[in-house]
Formats: C-alpha cells, sequence, structure tokens
C-alpha cells in the first residue's frame, strides 16, 4: 500500500447541522473516512499491468474473479460521483479495457448473475461518464442474459448457463434492477416489462410474505420443485429491496414501497447479531461481498422520500453504528483493511470482496452525511413530503386555489372523452394529505352536456363557490362550451347556474375550453380562455351569469401570444400580470408550459421562455398547471399534470406540485419537476 494512504490522517470534528435537527453531538467525517478507504481498495488491489483488481493485496492472490471487478467499478463510480477525482475515472476506463480481456475477450460469462452485477456497474459508469462504450457494453450483455428465462420453475432467471433447471435470488434481484434502471434511461417499454416480469416471478416464488426473508433458490429435481428455505443472505436480500424501490419510483405503486421495508426489516432483525446490532459475518470467498451489496440497496431506500420517518431514524441508526463501528473497531488502520466481521480487526491477507463490502459501507456513511444525515437524528429532524403524484387516479388540469385555512384543487377526471362526465376535487391542510370529494357534479346536474367535461376554473365571490368547466369538445355548430355552477360550499354540490353554456360559440379562432377566472386590483372578474391556439378574455358580469364590454368596449378580444395551444392562467407579483399557457399536443411528451409578464391584463404578452416541462427520467407532457401562493407569502407553487415514464396512455396523466421560484428580476425560474412534491405548509 503507498505510503500516502499510511499517512492520511482522519479528524472528527463538530460542526452545527445545517437541517437544525436535533443532534449536537460531534459527527464523523465521513467524506475524508470514504477518500481514504476508496483510495486504499485502489491503492492495495489494483492490477496495474493488466488493469483489473486482484483477488487479495500487494499481489499475494493475483488470481482474476470476474463477478468482484463489478463491485470494484461501482466503489469507484461512488468515490468519483462524490469527488470527480479524476484518479477514479482514470481507473474506470482501465477497467474497462482490462477486465474483458481477462475474461476471455467480452463482458459474457457463464453465471447470470455475474454478467448482472457488471452491467449494473456499467450502466452506472455511463450515467457518469457519457461514455457510450459502457452503454454499448451492457446492451450485448443483457441481450445474453434475457436469453436464460425459462418456463421451469414458473419462470425466472437461471443462474448458471449450463443448469436450467436451478433460479436463484442472485440471478433474479439484480436483473430486475438494470431493466427498471435502463427502462428509465432509454425509455424502451419491453425492458420494464422485464423489469416486472422478473421482480414478480421472485416475489411470489422466493419472497416469504409473512417474515420478508428471500430465500436463495429454487431447483427442479425428480422429487418436484424444492425451494432452498435454510440460505437466506444479505445480498439477496439487498437486490429485492432495490428492485421494488426501483418499481416504486417508476409505477409508484405502494406494493413495491411495502416489500422493501419488509425485506429490510428480516434483514434488520434476523440477519445481524443481537448482542451489538452489527450486520453477521457471512465469511470470505463470495460471502465477504454479501454484505456490501445490501449496504448498496439499503442506503438507496434510506433516502427514498416515501420512507416513513420512524422507518427513517431506525435505519439511518443502523447504518451509521455498523459504520461507525467498522471504522473505529474493525479497521486495521495501518494497512486500511477491514475484515468480515465489522467489530473485529482482520488478520492476515483480505479477500478482494471483504474489502469491497467495507469500502461500500464507508461510501454510505459519506453518501448519507452528504445528504444530511447524521446518527443520533429524531424522527421529527426528517422532512415529511406530499410525493407526486399528490393524490392517487388518473387526474389532469389541475385547478387550484386556497379558500379560507384549506387548499383545494379542482381536477379534470383524466379518461376517454366519452367517460369524462363527472369532477372530483380535492382538500388538504398542508399540501401533504389530501381528501378526495366525489362527484360534485356530473352530467346528470349539467343537461346539456354529455362527454369530455374538462379544465375546472373556480372561484369564490359574495360566500358563493362557483365552478366553471368546459363540456362536449365543442366544434362550431354544436351544443357545448364554457358552463358555469354555483354551490354554497366548496365540495358543492354544485348546480348548473345557467342551463346552457356562458360561451358555446368559436370567437377568434378560440374553442371554448380551458377558462380560467381572474379577479384584478379593481375587483373586476376576467375570464380567459381557449383552445386551438388562440385566447380570448371577456369580462364577466357581477352575478356571471354572462358577459359585459372590457374596458375596450369589446365583448370579446384574443391576447394570444406566441406558441399559445391552451391552458391559461394568470397571476398578480410586485404589482406586475403573469400570463401563463401550456404549448405543444397534450397528448405529446413535449407538452409544455411557458409565460409573459406584462403591466395589463390584456397585455402584450411576448413570450418570455419556458418554465415547465418534462424531465425524460421522471415524467413526460408536464403542462396544463395553476399557480399557487401561500396566502401571506412570497412562496409559490406549480400545480400541474404530467404522464407517468410507465404510461402509453394519453389519459393517463397525474396531479403534481412542485415549487415555482423567482430571479431577483421577477422572472419565473424553471421549475423542476421532482418524485417527491413539497413539504408540509399550513395556512396561517
Amino acid at each position: 500500500m503507498k505510503n500516502s494512504v499510511f499517512t492520511f490522517i482522519i479528524l472528527l470534528f463538530t460542526v452545527l447541522n445545517s437541517c437544525n435537527n436535533s443532534v449536537s453531538e460531534p459527527k464523523t467525517d465521513w467524506n475524508a473516512i470514504a477518500d481514504t478507504t476508496s483510495r486504499a481498495l485502489v491503492e492495495n488491489y489494483w492490477n496495474a499491468e493488466e488493469k483489473r483488481f486482484n483477488y487479495q493485496i500487494d499481489g499475494q492472490s493475483t488470481e482474476f474473479h470476474y463477478w468482484p471487478q463489478a463491485h470494484a467499478l461501482d466503489v469507484m463510480l461512488d468515490a468519483y460521483a462524490r469527488t470527480g477525482d479524476r484518479f477514479y475515472l482514470t481507473h474506470i476506463n482501465e477497467w474497462f479495457e482490462g477486465v474483458p480481456v481477462q475474461n476471455g475477450g467480452d463482458f459474457l460469462n457463464r453465471y447470470i448473475d455475474d454478467m448482472e452485477w457488471n452491467v449494473l456497474a456499467m450502466l452506472r459508469a455511463y450515467q457518469l461518464t457519457g461514455d457510450e462504450k459502457f452503454m454499448q457494453a451492457t446492451e450485448v450483455v443483457w441481450e445474453d442474459i434475457k436469453k436464460y428465462w425459462s418456463d421451469i420453475a414458473g419462470g425466472g432467471l437461471m443462474w448458471e448457463k449450463r443448469d436450467p433447471y436451478g433460479k436463484n435470488a442472485c440471478s433474479n434481484g439484480p436483473a430486475a434492477i438494470f431493466a427498471a434502471r435502463l427502462f428509465r434511461e432509454k425509455k424502451n417499454f419491453d425492458d420494464l416489462e422485464w423489469a416486472k416480469k422478473i421482480y414478480h416471478w421472485e416475489r411470489e416464488t422466493l419472497f416469504d410474505k409473512e417474515t420478508g426473508a428471500i430465500w436463495d433458490n429454487i431447483k427442479e429435481a425428480d422429487e418436484g420443485l424444492i425451494i432452498n428455505k435454510d440460505w437466506i443472505f444479505t445480498y439477496n436480500q439487498g437486490t429485492f429491496i432495490g428492485a421494488a424501490v426501483e418499481l416504486f419510483n417508476l409505477t409508484n405503486d405502494s406494493i413495491y414501497l411495502h416489500d422493501a421495508i419488509k425485506a429490510t426489516d428480516y434483514t434488520l432483525e434476523s440477519l445481524t447479531n443481537k448482542a451489538d446490532n452489527i450486520l453477521k459475518n457471512e465469511g470470505g470467498g463470495d460471502g465477504g461481498l454479501f454484505k456490501g451489496i445490501f449496504i448498496r440497496y439499503f442506503t438507496q431506500l434510506i433516502q427514498h422520500h416515501a420512507l416513513p420517518r420512524e422507518k427513517k431514524q431506525e435505519y439511518v441508526g443502523f447504518l451509521f453504528h455498523n459504520a461507525q463501528t467498522l471504522w473505529n473497531e474493525g479497521t486495521d488502520k495501518e494497512r486500511m483493511l477491514f475484515g468480515p466481521y465489522w467489530k473485529t480487526k482482520p488478520e492476515g491477507a483480505v479477500d478482494l470482496t471483504i474489502q469491497l463490502s467495507g469500502a461500500m459501507l464507508m461510501e454510505a456513511a459519506a453518501g448519507l452525511a452528504s445528504a444530511g444525515y447524521v446518527s443520533g437524528m429524531a424522527v421529527s429532524d426528517f422532512p415529511v413530503w406530499s410525493g407526486n403524484p399528490v393524490f392517487e387516479g388518473w387526474y389532469a388540469d389541475p385547478e387550484v386555489i386556497v379558500y379560507d385555512d384549506k387548499y383545494w384543487i379542482f381536477p379534470t377526471f383524466s379518461a376517454p372523452y366519452e367517460e369524462q362526465v363527472k369532477f372530483d376535487c380535492f382538500s388538504s391542510p398542508d399540501l401533504v394529505n389530501w381528501t378526495k370529494h366525489e362527484n360534485i357534479i356530473d352530467t346528470s346536474e349539467v343537461k346539456w352536456a354529455w362527454r369530455a367535461m374538462w379544465a375546472p376554473g373556480v372561484i369564490e365571490k359574495d360566500d358563493k363557490y362557483y365552478f366553471f368547466f368546459a363540456a362536449n369538445d365543442v366544434h362550431p355548430g354544436e351544443v357545448g362550451g364554457i358552463g358555469v355552477s354555483v354551490a354554497d360550499q366548496p365540495q358543492g354540490p354544485y348546480k348548473d347556474l345557467l342551463g346552457e353554456p356562458l360561451i358555446s360559440e368559436n370567437v377568434n379562432g378560440a374553442q371554448p375550453i380551458d377558462q380560467f377566472v381572474f379577479r384584478d386590483v379593481d375587483d373586476s372578474y376576467y375570464m380567459f380562455y381557449g383552445g386551438w391556439r388562440h385566447c380570448n378574455v371577456v369580462k364577466l358580469n357581477d352575478d356571471f351569469t354572462g358577459l359585459e364590454p372590457l374596458p375596450n368596449g369589446e365583448m370579446f378580444m384574443e391576447v394570444t401570444p406566441e406558441g399559445y395551444v391552451e391552458g391559461p392562467v394568470m397571476f398578480m407579483r410586485n404589482g406586475k400580470y403573469y400570463f401563463m399557457w401550456s404549448e405543444g399536443g397534450w397528448t405529446g411528451p413535449n407538452y409544455r408550459v411557458a409565460y409573459a409578464i406584462a403591466d395589463s391584463p390584456f397585455g402584450p404578452f411576448e413570450r418570455i421562455g419556458t418554465v415547465l416541462q418534462q424531465d425524460p427520467f421522471i415524467a413526460t407532457g408536464a403542462g396544463h398547471h395553476s399557480v399557487l401562493n401561500i396566502p401571506g407569502t412570497d412562496e409559490w407553487y406549480a400545480v400541474y399534470h404530467r404522464r407517468p415514464l410507465t404510461e402509453t396512455s394519453p389519459h393517463h396523466r397525474v396531479t403534481c406540485i412542485d415549487k415555482m421560484e423567482f430571479d431577483e428580476e421577477g422572472k419565473i425560474l424553471p421549475v423542476i419537476i421532482t418524485d417527491r412534491g413539497v413539504q408540509p405548509k399550513r395556512i396561517k
């Protein structure tokens, strides 16, 4: 080992907690420790001549073992992502040259799981470096892996190519993780189906739903199918957790999160030493790597916004306890080596697999520390998030408003036009916990509406609650258009105010849909509306039963900005009128929101830029929004719909909320769409 590592000194120091949590104890500098241990991994085990990792330290065993190479690459990727140090990037690229040479000329292997570990690491390498060679290699190996799915034992990927009768957890969990991640990267729906198929086979075959244990394998023998329930290893627990988290991220189906928690709780309860709460010694050889693999996916679960705070507290405490014990008691700091039991210093040679598990734990602790986690956090130190979508179901075109001390969202029921014959709404005291109010108005009340009830617009006036809507997707000569209804409370029931549309004609080319009612500073009520790339503004009369002339004497004034398609929104901030609208096709991924700023509600509105759009790694079709300002503050939110990555139906849209912020000049900053959503905010 290089002297530079021997002389590296780790300092413990006290810092103030930037998250204002309850912890006041000194914090270990996990980044400094990870810097030391990850570099030591390379300097101890790297074979510079062959550009790969030796199996033991300082040349004591220069054997090439294929599957640990992937996890060594993973640790280098952890360190490179954390530090940006080109030392790791150099070795990452050399690894890609050397490993296939030692493996027979490529990344293929007789063991399916060994290939899976490597494609998982190489996909990460592609994502961190952008180098296509890593993606090309993963695609070749993935095509080979998929050949080894069979119907024996009801499905599943084989463990070893020469043994079609054995199916292992270790050859299925990693594959499900990889397929889900590849889908997110490439948007090939076949990969999504593979991820689901593999996961659900493992769940139904090798997952003990009562305890959370993952059984190691199932094998077809003369006496029938035999499940090995005696072998339960941390790495199988880890990859099942990892696959569950990936699929929860993609689908928002809570069954996956429940599975991940169940498998984690089993591990912490049954695969640890009761006396010290340290993960059990699983030996050397292959077993030396098992704990590190669990830690990798356990850490991803810890950081998930949807994990309950009580679980976060428990899991964070467990991980830091194991890390602190390993560093303080189980590390040979002269040689910078770890042992298979994290409370005991190693003696003699140390297998690469054992060293990797310890290095993974140090990198995990550094990652959590960088994200604001520390040992000893109270439940209240962990933030609560709404998650996106903020409520279940297919809902679009959300209109948000504050009534008294509650937030209300009135969306479109997103379905084929013939099924859009009703509206629901949702209320919340804090933006996180939402209550559904069903069927606040439908076609049984609106006699002239029969389909395509869309895009609510809501406002309160004189202790009455008004609900505007469009119906029938009206074309010239047809019955339909913009209607208005009224109720005594926000959740209805609403009554059709007119018995006919308020606006039914196509004026200035604007289809009468997507109405937004705006109350100006002089208590005038204006309605902006229009589809088909045209937008009009009209003035509502005092009781909303009709229109009256605008200040310029016109009944309809076109205010269409460049790029406008539909979904107008207006609000005021610092004396300026912000006009926003949706662009692109609502069925496609590029649906988006743009805006303009003017000194008058009538414009002119000159397009400034796009502020809300898809993130290909989170969701597509982000648009048709409304804007929420927390009363008495300068805090703003965009409430919008988007299409999950897993969905292809144009009607499968969900309602989400994310922060909307401004620069010093008052321009709207691009809204960052998230999976975690927003934190609780009560109205004062």
